[in-house]
């Protein structure tokens, strides 16, 4: 029970890490080193999860979280963070980086829209 997920994250080692356990859980995976990158992917594709880096080198991660829920029929978006303080809306959920697997696991596979 694959999903399609974007993966956002200008790290190449981490954007790569979390595409490859992705794709070996059985799920499509799109990936965006930028923001402006990631509402591209966004609006073109329709994934169902966005996991999203907060810090991002032109948009931050907020800023690419409203314009693709501007676009209107939004995926769940989970905000990739180092700090342990949740991010605020736009987000649907967040996960601590370095993500856990297991967590990764369970929070693309529940993830709904808002």
């Amino acid at each position: 029970m694959g999903r399609h997920v974007l993966i956002v994250d200008d790290d190449h080692e981490s954007r790569e890490a979390l595409r490859e356990m992705l794709r070996m859980w059985g799920h499509e995976v799109d990936v965006a080193a930028d923001g402006c990158e990631a509402v591209r992917l966004a609006l073109e594709r329709r994934p169902e999860v966005v996991l999203l880096d907060l810090g991002l080198p032109d948009l931050n991660g907020q800023e690419v979280a409203r314009r693709i829920r501007a676009a209107g029929d939004p995926p769940a978006i989970i905000a990739l963070t180092g700090s342990e303080e949740p991010p605020s809306a736009p987000f649907d959920d967040f996960i601590l980086k370095p993500a856990d697997p297991e967590l990764l696991r369970i929070k693309v596979e529940r993830a709904s829209k808002t």
